[in-house]
């Protein structure tokens, strides 16, 4: 009967088990999170999980001891213990117990004398039977700190050594970076699923360097030690989670640090707390402490161990054709075709307020730009750079009556814009980091990759390993740093893609990453030269985006590199235009500058990040050169005031293809035109803004309208329309 119960108990125990499991086997239910904010969910469910199941863990070992009383049950009955270990004198009886016979007998009633000793003993002096006995141990000597004197062994500080080095490492140089490239897959060369091994061999000789170093520590040494190390990892993890408040996004800016004193202070507090309480503990507390360092850096490692693995398992998409992911190479970046040419260049943040202030420093800047016309009326469509360049490329809007991520997951479905340029054999190639269409689904993505001549598999590996390690290690860094010392790690998206790519001057243009780096792309230009393409297209289509004005400054206006940030908005903006004439005169002197079309703007003006409505104008460069004679192709720069705006750029450069554009002059407020037609003087613009946290997290779409002239800040008014994301 009593094992009848217990059964009963053990089977109740195991079917309480399995229910809780089942849940984890639940039909799931799909949606796009975020992978940046879903590995943190996943590590706190993990987190209850490891906590739950040690508590019920422990009450069920309780209440099956408590059983085990109720029924009269020993647990130890037929085990085998052996007996105490004593010391033993010569005769072979214990010496404790001796002394405590011995002790008794002293103190037993009736005895009034105490043994007296030998003469000689009274001397001082050893006797043969008191050189027989053996000598009394010594008494240890107690630590300063208090208790037994600590000195773990050997084996005990390697594996707990080990244990923290691992929590230490895995924590700051595995987990940090791995889930930044899931967060960051759409801005990013390279995935999660190309550069998780990059991490691997580092991250074990990390482990055995801390390890072996601890190790050689010896006494609280070692414990103080080791839970320095420990505390650190912990900082690092509590920061990330919970510390990390109005992180700037790596985009480049230049950051005024002490706009973040108030977080900077709690982050440098609780570091140092945690660390000044492990040394405490580690001196007075050792062994336990370290006991405890080692379960909770188990714990941890877990926690984070089932998040990260959501992300290798099921890694955020990726650009992919039918034969793997899809690079974004130079291939045909320095061919144009014999026939005609369409070629857009996007000098990132190029705004008319630059341009005038560049005009006053050098008025000769644009004399290069022959037959073209400046637009200087004109708006972009939609803001920052995330949202204009795929409206650029599809031509696509948000509507009011729809959710913002309905807006992102359909914009490139609902446009055939690229479809129309394919199908009238015009070879296709776009030069962007900012296409974003890693999240839409691999079918969806094959669609406008296959479309493209530079968009495919690299017949070999363009990772550089060293450069590619150290941007990893920098992004986990910046992200698990105290704010102090988060400036040392500053980064912006553009470097990594740069430094992880294995380029060289010999390498070749399919054979390369395309990465926004102007001095490079000018550099190459200068080497390569344009060439014309012999591939049987009637035309070529090409889409480059570059630096431009947008920071960091990092070249002058002949387009020399300074150094990170070492220039300013308005040399680097020269040596933007600097770019495009030796693109132009290279044109020229293949015979096919008269056959181009040439659009030159930027992907938006002047902008901030900012929740509040903005407060000046935000006006992109807008020159255009039409397919014409040689005669007008030579005339100077012109300037005209019409009402432009990017909505007319799909417009534009489906009419410059001889192709119908007239879906583009029916969509209500977002109707567009061609620029080489007439265009209503009077012409209502309207634009989105983007309402904006530091982190670049998207909180609305503000609506504005421009009657008049965009420089006029006067003409612009807010329509009280907007389009709020879903995940606010």
């Amino acid at each position: 009967m009593k094992r009848s119960v217990l059964f009963a108990y053990d089977a109740f125990s195991a079917l309480a088990v399995a229910f809780v499991l089942s849940f984890a086997f639940t039909q799931p239910a799909f949606a796009y999170i975020d992978p940046s904010v879903m590995t943190y969910t996943i590590q706190a469910v993990a987190g209850v999980a490891v906590a739950l199941s040690a508590v019920a863990g422990v009450a069920l070992r309780r209440g099956r001891k408590k059983l085990n009383r109720v029924l009269d049950i020993d647990e130890n009955a037929k085990r085998e213990f052996e007996p105490d270990v004593h010391r033993l004198d010569e005769s072979g009886t214990p010496i404790i117990a001796a002394e405590a016979t011995a002790e008794i007998a002293s103190e037993a009633p009736g005895t009034d004398e105490a043994p007296q000793p030998h003469d000689d003993e009274a001397a001082g002096q050893p006797t043969a039977d008191s050189e027989s006995q053996p000598a009394e141990p010594k008494k240890k000597r107690k630590s300063i700190f208090g208790g037994k004197p600590y000195k773990p062994s050997w084996k005990e500080r390697l594996a707990y050594g080990a244990i923290i080095a691992a929590f230490f490492t895995f924590t700051i140089y595995i987990v940090a970076p791995l889930e930044i490239v899931a967060g960051a897959s759409a801005d990013l060369t390279y995935s999660i699923a190309d550069v998780w091994w990059v991490l691997i061999p580092p991250g074990l000789a990390i482990i055995a360097g801390i390890t072996l170093v601890l190790a050689i520590l010896r006494g609280r040494g070692f414990s103080t030690m080791l839970l320095i190390v420990f505390a650190v990892g912990l900082a690092a993890y509590l920061q990330a989670l919970f510390m990390n408040v109005g992180l700037p996004a790596a985009d480049g800016a230049t950051i005024v640090w002490s706009d973040y004193l108030t977080i900077g202070i709690i982050s440098s507090i609780v570091w140092v707390a945690l660390i000044a309480l492990a040394i405490i503990f580690g001196l007075l507390r050792p062994r336990r402490s370290q006991g405890v360092a080692a379960l909770v850096s188990v714990a941890l490692i877990i926690v984070q161990a089932v998040g990260l693995a959501s992300l290798v398992i099921f890694p955020p998409p990726t650009n992919t054709s039918e034969g793997g992911k899809v690079v974004m190479t130079e291939d045909q970046l320095f061919t144009v075709n014999p026939h005609h040419n369409v070629i857009v260049f996007i000098l990132d943040t190029y705004d008319t307020a630059y341009l005038s202030r560049v005009l006053d420093m050098n008025p000769n800047l644009l004399d290069g730009l022959t037959g073209f016309t400046n637009y200087e009326n004109a708006t972009s469509a939609m803001i920052p750079t995330r949202f204009a360049i795929p409206e650029m490329m599809t031509g696509q809007m948000p509507r009011f009556d729809e959710s913002y991520d309905t807006y992102v997951a359909e914009r490139y479905g609902r446009s055939d814009f690229l479809d129309k340029i394919h199908d009238a054999n015009y070879s296709i190639g776009l030069y962007t980091d900012s296409m974003r269409i890693s999240t839409l689904p691999s079918e969806e993505q094959y669609r406008i990759t296959s479309k493209t001549v530079n968009m495919h598999d690299l017949p070999n590996s363009m990772m550089d390993f060293g450069g590619t390690l150290y941007s990893l290690y920098q992004m986990g860094q910046y992200r698990d740093a105290p704010w102090p010392f988060k400036w040392a790690f500053w980064y912006y998206t553009d470097q990594i893609n740069q430094s992880m790519v294995a380029t060289t001057a010999d390498t070749a243009p399919e054979e390369s990453v395309y990465t926004i780096d102007d001095v490079r792309y000018y550099n190459r230009l200068r080497q390569i030269h344009l060439s014309l393409e012999e591939d049987g297209y009637d035309g070529a289509y090409r889409f480059i985006h570059l630096l431009g004005s947008h920071y960091p400054f990092n070249y002058d206006e002949e387009v020399n590199y300074l150094g990170e940030d070492q220039s300013n908005v308005f040399k680097q903006s020269q040596g933007a235009i600097h770019i495009v004439t030796e693109y132009i005169n290279q044109l020229k002197e293949l015979g096919v500058y008269e056959n181009t079309t040439i659009i030159i703007t930027a992907d938006h003006g002047y902008w901030t990040i900012t929740l509040d409505p903005i407060e000046e104008t935000s006006t992109p460069i807008m020159f255009v050169k039409p397919e014409q004679s040689a005669e007008l192709d030579a005339l100077p720069i012109t300037v005209d005031e019409k009402p432009v705006s990017h909505l007319d750029l799909q417009a534009t450069i489906l009419d410059a293809m001889g192709l119908d554009w007239s879906e583009y002059a029916n969509r209500d407020e977002w109707a567009g035109y061609s620029m080489f037609g007439p265009i209503d003087p009077n012409r209502k613009r309207y634009y989105l803004t983007t309402d904006s946290l530091p982190d670049l997290t998207a909180v609305a779409f503000r609506e504005y309208l421009i009657d008049g002239n965009s420089l006029d800040w006067n003409n612009w008014s807010e329509t009280g329309r907007s389009l709020k994301p879903i995940e606010d």
